[in-house]
């Protein structure tokens, strides 16, 4: 009799089980997607491609709420209202996650990848991943499909040659430590400088190079007051996007797939526009007076300048010991 009893248990225990997930599976959800910047960004279009994506699987029962633009406030902001649950996905610049974990401060220093091909081997090696599931556990907010954009590019008001040009370069900084530190490390002698206020500190000379990707310099015409260009290919911005863990763990198997699957398309799309997006704004700056060097002879100078300054900090016990050195071994 207890047998019969115990069996009897476990047939509606599975039962409920089955019948629980198959509600799950009917259940449609909605995705409360930010992307921050201004609409008619790349990061705006790729928010609205993302959308597109999904809505080619009406299977997965998910929809998209695009909230487009500044409204909900600051990257910085957002990112508490992912953990928090009330923004359920979030796609910007990957430096956002750096202060949710120490070993991820790597990512901001000049040189710490070969190229945007070793930098998206990192994003798919067991380091990052492991180190996204411990940020998701401790903060309730994961960090998924990164993927390398464009190279940053100096920016200066005398050209930029050799690796004696970068010593005591006055370059505008943001007020982060790696970049500072990068800056430091090539020779240059950094000053913090709020983003609205670059174009002018380069036409008064307070500071003699700014640093970014040439899409998000365009706007602000740094290259009429510094009209040198030059590609070092010492740090490359890189594009992720943040989710709420209770969320994502709350979908079934099919929805986590079809949204990674929607945002690897995102990802390729951003990528190829970002690509024709810098060559097209190059073209222009240089039709407006910009002189563009495609190299810097130097580079492997700056780049063991760079490792040597990026390990001392490591030494310090800025974060795990190692880490750059298997971050330099990924191949």
């Amino acid at each position: 009799m207890k047998r019969i009893l115990v069996l009897l248990l476990l047939v509606l225990c599975t039962f409920g089980f089955v019948f629980a997930e198959g509600a799950k599976e009917q259940q449609e959800k909605t995705i409360t997607l930010a992307t921050g910047d201004a609409i008619g960004s790349l990061r705006n279009l790729a928010g609205e491609y993302f959308k597109e994506e999904i809505e080619k699987h009406p299977e997965l029962n998910l929809k998209v709420n695009h909230v487009q633009g500044a409204v909900l406030g600051t990257a910085n902001q957002i990112m508490d209202q992912v953990v928090e649950g009330s923004v359920h996905l979030f796609g910007n610049d990957i430096a956002w996650i750096v202060p949710y974990d120490q070993d991820f401060q790597p990512i901001s220093f000049g040189f710490m990848y070969r190229d945007a091909e070793h930098m998206k081997a990192y994003f798919n090696s067991d380091i990052f991943n492991d180190l996204a599931d411990k940020v998701a556990q401790s903060s309730g907010m994961r960090i998924i499909a990164p993927v390398p954009m464009a190279s940053r590019m100096f920016f200066s008001v005398k050209p930029l040659n050799t690796i004696d040009d970068f010593k005591g370069l006055k370059v505008r900084a943001p007020g982060l430590e790696m970049f500072v530190k990068s800056y430091e490390a090539y020779g240059a002698s950094p000053t913090t400088v709020a983003w609205n206020e670059i174009f002018l500190a380069l036409k008064t000379k307070l500071v003699e190079a700014a640093h970014g990707p040439v899409a998000d310099v365009i706007a602000n015409k740094w290259h009429l007051a510094a009209p040198f260009i030059t590609r070092t290919e010492d740090m490359y911005a890189a594009n992720a996007w943040y989710v709420n863990e209770d969320f994502w763990q709350g979908l079934t198997d099919a929805q986590r797939e079809g949204i990674q699957d929607a945002l690897d398309a995102t990802n390729e799309w951003s990528a190829e526009q970002s690509k024709l997006s810098e060559e097209s704004i190059i073209a222009e700056m240089v039709s407006q007076g910009a002189t563009y060097s495609s190299s810097f002879a130097d580079r492997e100078i700056l780049r063991e300048q760079a490792i040597e300054a990026v390990k001392k900090l490591e030494a310090s016990g800025k974060w795990s010991a190692g880490l750059v050195d298997k971050i330099q071994a990924i191949e």
